[in-house]
């Protein structure tokens, strides 16, 4: 989780917040991650991006639906991990800043 810690801290659109609760990330003052584990992080992709993505999340093993519709846990243990947890955190800043004409 160090390396994927590390590694977010450097993307640009991203605003890291260490608090009380855990390291966030907000993009335009929106929380779109948190880590909520040792190994877990939740990832606000939105309900629609969800939707559009549901035929791959729904056969990933490390990825797990959330209460609120508009966030899923990623669960990171290996390499590959990381790259889905990147993949999806591209997708969910992108969900979050408006497209400029």
């Amino acid at each position: 989780m160090a390396r994927a810690v590390a590694e977010l801290r450097s993307w640009p659109a991203l605003v890291v917040s260490d608090g009380r609760r855990g390291t966030s990330f907000a993009v335009r003052g929106t929380e779109i991650l948190r880590l909520t584990g040792a190994d877990e992080v939740r990832v606000r992709l939105t309900a629609p991006a969800i939707d559009r993505l549901a035929p791959y999340l729904s056969t990933c093993e490390q990825v797990q639906a959330c209460e609120d519709r508009a966030w899923v846990a990623v669960v990171v243990d290996a390499e590959p991990d990381l790259e889905l947890l990147f993949a999806l955190t591209s997708v969910a800043i992108k969900e979050h800043v408006p497209i400029e004409a």
